[in-house]
Order: C-alpha cells, then sequence, then structure tokens
C-alpha cells in the first residue's frame, strides 16, 4: 500500500467536527476517504457501523466498498447514494415502502395520461415528455428558479401539471427520485424523533463529490450531522458542473460559512496529468472568480498539448480518423474522445466505426430508437392511418413538413377535410393544400405499413423536414439512417393493431437489428459531462469552437463560469497527450476559454 502524502496525511487524520477537502483532479481524493475511515476505526476506535459514505452515483459508492473491503477486515460501514440513503430513512420511517418508488415507464406513463386529460394531447409525445420531467426536477430542486418559462410549456402549464402529478402520487402513496431527498428533508426536519435516531446512527458522515450536491441534499446532510458535525466534505469546486441539476460551486462556499470552526484542506497534488496539462488547465480555470484560490502541484513532468486549427469540420474529422487509425487496440482503449453532447458523440461514434476504429459501446441503442422523436412521428403517422384518425395523432405530423396549417382547423376530436377547408373558406390556396394533403393520407392508408413510411417520408416530405432539423449532412445522415432502423421495425405490423402496444413487444424482442454487441475494447467516445471522475492517456477534444464551448446560449458570467468549468473537466482527463482541435468553417472561431494557445502546424 503506498504513502500519503504529508497533506494527504492531514485530511485522513482529521478527527472531530467539520472539514471541508478540496480534492483537485488525481488527487487521490478515493485513497484519501479510503483511509479516513481505516482511521477512524483502527486509531480512533469508531464503531464501524457509525459511519456513512455517501457518493453521487450507486457505480461510486459500490467502488469505495469494494476498495475499503480489500484493505480491512471490518465490517458494518454505510456506504450509499444520497438517494439510497433517503430512500431507506424513509422506508425505516413508515413514510415509505419497498415498492413505493414509481418506474421511469409508469412515471412517463402518467405524464402522458395527465396531458392527454388537461387537453394537451398534442404535447404528450416523448420528448415533450422529456422536457417536462426535467423542467418538475428543477422546480423541486431549485425553487428560487421555478418561475422560469421554456419554450414548450407555459409556466402556468407546468404549475399546473405538476399540480396533477402530486396529486396523484400523494393518492397512491408513490414516490420519484427527487421526491426521495424532498420528502426525507421534510421528515428530518419536522420529526425531533427520527431526527435523533439517525443522528445516532450516523455519527461519522464522509461525502464524496461534494461539489455535485444541491440544496436540498446539503440540508439533509447538515440535519444528521447534528449536533457533532463530523461532516468530512470531498470535492472540487473547478469541478461543478451540473448546475441543471441544482448543484453550484455557492454550496461549498457555504460550508465554510456554516461552520466556520471547520478545517478546509487543499489537496492540489496532481498524480495522473503531466505538467504541462496542469498548466495549461490552471492557467485557464483561475479566469473564474466563483473559486477558492489553489495552486497546483503536478507531480509527473512533461506531457504534450497540441492545438490544431482547420479550415472545415472535414478536414478536423480527417485527422482525427487518421491518427486513431495508427494506435492499437489496447492503445484505442486508453484514448477518448469528448465532445459536448450527446448528438456529437453518436455522429463521432458512426464516423469512427465506418472507418474501421473500434469504439466502445453500441453504435446506437434501444433508446436511441424506440424513444426517440422520429418513432413518436411515424407512429403518430401509422396510427392515423391505421388506428382512428385521432386528432393528436394528425397535430403531431401535420407541420413536419411545415405546412401552416393552424390546429385551431382542427376543432373537434372528429378529423374531418371539410371542417379544415371551412376553416379555410376565403384562403383559396390553404383550401388546396388541405384538399391535396387529405388525397395524399388517402394513398398512405392503401398502401402497406413499410410503403405507407416511404412514402411519409419521401411523398409527403418528412425527410426534409429531418434536412431542415439537422445541423449539417453528417447530422441529417444519421438521423435518416435512424429512421431507416425504425422502418425496419414496422416490416411485420398489422393495421388494426395498437400501435403503442406493438412498438413494446418489439421493444421487448429486440429483433429489429439493434441490439447488437457491444464493444468492449476500443476507443472511448462520452460527452464531457460523461467522462467526469475518468482519465485517459490521450484525449482528444474536437469542436472546442465558440457556439460549441461555450454554447451560444450562455450569456452570464455565471453560465460561463460553469462552462469553463465543464472544460477544465475534459482537459484533466487527460494524463499524457492532449489534442485541442478547432474549425475556421462558418467564421467560427476558437473558444474564448483558450485564448493565449498557440495553435501547431
Amino acid at each position: 500500500m503506498k504513502e500519503p502524502s504529508k497533506i494527504q496525511q492531514q485530511a485522513i487524520t482529521h478527527n472531530q467536527g467539520p472539514a471541508l477537502v478540496c480534492a483537485g483532479p488525481g488527487s487521490g481524493k478515493t485513497f484519501t476517504i479510503i483511509q479516513r475511515i481505516l482511521y477512524l476505526i483502527n486509531i480512533c476506535h469508531v464503531q464501524s457501523d457509525k459511519i456513512l459514505v455517501i457518493t453521487y452515483t450507486k457505480a461510486a459508492a459500490m467502488e469505495m466498498k469494494e476498495r475499503f473491503e480489500a484493505e480491512s477486515v471490518h465490517t458494518g460501514v454505510h456506504f450509499g447514494t444520497f438517494h439510497s440513503v433517503c430512500y431507506n430513512i424513509l422506508k425505516q420511517s413508515g413514510k415509505a415502502a419497498a415498492n413505493s418508488l414509481i418506474s421511469e415507464g409508469d412515471k412517463r406513463k402518467l405524464f402522458h395520461i395527465i396531458l392527454n386529460n388537461l387537453g394537451l394531447a398534442s404535447k404528450s409525445g416523448y420528448e415533450f415528455i422529456t422536457i417536462l420531467i426535467n423542467r418538475i426536477s428543477k422546480m423541486k430542486n431549485i425553487p428560487d428558479q421555478c418561475m422560469e418559462e421554456c419554450a414548450e410549456f407555459s409556466y402556468e402549464e407546468v404549475k399546473h401539471i405538476k399540480e396533477e402529478y402530486e396529486r396523484y402520487m400523494q393518492e397512491q402513496n408513490l414516490l420519484d427520485f427527487d421526491d426521495m431527498i424532498t420528502e426525507c428533508l421534510r421528515l428530518l426536519t419536522e420529526n425531533e424523533t427520527v431526527r435523533k435516531k439517525y443522528q445516532q446512527i450516523f455519527q461519522y458522515i464522509l461525502v464524496d463529490e461534494f461539489q455535485d450536491i444541491n440544496w436540498s441534499q446539503y440540508e439533509v446532510i447538515k440535519l444528521l450531522a447534528a449536533a457533532e458535525n463530523n461532516i468530512f466534505a470531498v470535492g472540487d469546486d473547478d469541478q461543478t458542473i451540473y448546475g441543471f441539476r441544482g448543484a453550484y460551486p455557492d454550496i461549498m462556499q457555504q460550508f465554510i460559512v456554516d461552520f466556520p470552526k471547520g478545517i478546509q484542506i487543499m489537496l492540489t497534488e496532481n498524480y495522473r496529468s503531466k505538467r504541462e496539462i496542469i498548466k495549461l488547465a490552471e492557467k485557464m480555470i483561475s479566469q473564474n472568480k466563483k473559486r477558492f484560490v489553489k495552486e497546483f502541484h503536478p507531480i509527473k513532468s512533461g506531457g504534450k498539448i497540441i492545438l490544431s486549427c482547420f479550415e472545415t469540420r472535414r478536414e478536423e474529422e480527417l485527422r482525427m480518423v487518421k491518427e486513431l487509425s495508427l494506435l492499437e487496440l489496447e492503445d484505442l482503449y486508453h484514448t477518448a474522445v469528448l465532445v459536448r453532447t450527446n448528438r456529437e458523440g453518436i455522429q463521432y461514434r458512426e464516423l469512427f466505426k465506418a472507418k474501421g476504429i473500434p469504439v466502445q459501446g453500441k453504435s446506437v441503442s434501444k433508446d436511441d430508437i424506440f424513444h426517440s422523436f422520429i418513432m413518436e412521428d411515424i407512429k403518430s403517422f401509422l396510427s392515423y392511418l391505421f388506428c382512428g384518425k385521432k386528432r393528436c395523432d394528425l397535430i403531431r405530423f401535420m407541420n413536419k413538413p411545415n405546412r401552416f396549417f393552424a390546429r385551431a382547423a382542427l376543432p373537434c376530436e372528429e378529423v374531418r377535410q371539410e371542417y379544415m377547408e371551412q376553416y379555410y373558406m376565403k384562403n383559396q390556396e390553404m383550401r388546396q393544400a388541405v384538399r391535396q394533403f387529405f388525397e395524399q393520407l388517402c394513398i398512405a392508408e392503401k398502401l402497406g405499413t413499410v410503403m405507407a413510411i416511404t412514402f411519409f417520408r419521401k411523398t409527403l416530405g418528412y425527410d426534409g423536414y429531418l434536412q431542415g432539423i439537422s445541423k449539417d449532412y453528417r447530422d441529417f445522415q444519421r438521423l435518416c439512417r435512424q429512421a431507416d432502423q425504425i422502418q425496419h421495425i414496422f416490416f411485420t405490423y398489422k393495421a388494426g393493431v395498437p400501435i403503442g402496444t406493438f412498438i413494446k413487444l418489439m421493444e421487448e424482442k429486440s429483433d429489429a437489428g439493434i441490439s447488437g454487441e457491444i464493444e468492449k475494447k476500443g476507443l472511448n467516445i462520452l460527452t464531457m459531462h460523461g467522462a467526469k471522475g475518468l482519465e485517459f492517456e490521450r484525449v482528444y477534444l474536437p469542436d472546442v469552437n465558440e457556439g460549441i464551448i461555450p454554447g451560444r446560449e450562455i450569456k452570464t458570467e455565471k453560465e460561463h463560469e460553469e462552462e469553463r468549468r465543464l472544460l477544465y473537466v475534459a482537459i484533466t482527463r487527460a494524463k499524457n497527450d492532449l489534442y485541442l482541435y478547432y474549425t475556421k468553417e462558418r467564421n467560427r472561431k476558437l473558444s474564448r476559454y483558450l485564448e493565449g494557445v498557440t495553435p501547431l502546424p
């Protein structure tokens, strides 16, 4: 077992009271937490079942537990996520049952019903419900931002839907993931007996990834830790990248205010990345104002950083393909391409696989197919043709591409051509468009299912719609491939069978060529968010352009600081080599966060 450094030893041997440990990338924070648990048990003689270790993910909790058990004969230490800890408290206190947690599928089905009940059937598709779930989650976790509007739903609509959702959940004694935290917080706040019980059980609390918690989780920790306040919080304010979940660097700053007698320890020795990479990361993140000022100490010298500029994205892609093609399989396994969004990740994944470069994971997952907006659009089209000609189905696809048909032209659930023509009585051009549209639908109805989808895509212009919403040609090709796969699913569909029932059956069978073998060895393609906590020998960061990082929607200084932290996380995943690529295409510029870095030929 390696010996801890002097600063790690200071953190490990901290005994009583609160401590905030700022642990930078590659500073050995997991090692420090494990050694502290062992110190508490072996040296301070704390009973193992009095120790609670909270992590952010289930995988992290399991890894922490396995590493601890590999070094200790003691059992009884509590390892868990915030959600599992809170859920267990609710169950043990009689406020929840083992089956109280609503499944993701049932949750979506409930929102679908609520939207239909409120006359919002046109917004009951998968992507609308995803937006709604995220919006309501934010309202629960970040109350001060609950008045924010979103393009898809007005504040009043969201508020009404939320009320209906919560009414049903209470009637059925159900909880969702957000409720686990908020209901546990309410219980601990209002019930002194329960609060004291768990304060006695959890006398020493260690929190990993402290920068990722939100205010509700922070309040739960404070209540559990009172009155001894034996909180050992380990995190890195420079890696706070989940603002959309309510995690802000303010919480780590507030810890110092709430516990003025607590100690603060800076783990700034970096055992992962070489010096040049750390110097770049430090120069960039130091531009942020809301952070603890710290000085980084890389242990390893050297490191290679290449910043390359390309005229077009095509040239950028060709360079990456050329370089990655030279790597052996084992080297690819230790290499990552980090991108800003999942969409870009899918594009690069398909590009590299097409060029014969092994890529870990699947090129397209079941969720990408069965829960995509394209599936929802095609499902609505087929449902309209073969399952009752419902208004909500027609509304979903009638303006894809835009025919400028008004929803008001469909005054009731019964869809009739004459109603729409009557609405446009004084507009001969629109009346003709309505007649042509319904004539085309009549033709499609007489075709087989697969031919009807082809008719929908080619004659009715849905592929043209996909092209219009695509970022570029590569994105359009990806969407078309997805549409092809969805079309293939419907080869066995028979008219009259409810579309939803058929799709569910096909998803369970997964016999449409989607559930292929998972590539276990090969190149890693991840989003910057998804790469947090990981490390690689070499990292490629394509498209480090203005408009990508920071995104076009980023306006405020607070938003810019989080975007800069995100790029900082991406850069510090690299151990030896870092490749930064950007393009001049369409007058694009290098990200402002990298100003001062000189491009190499």
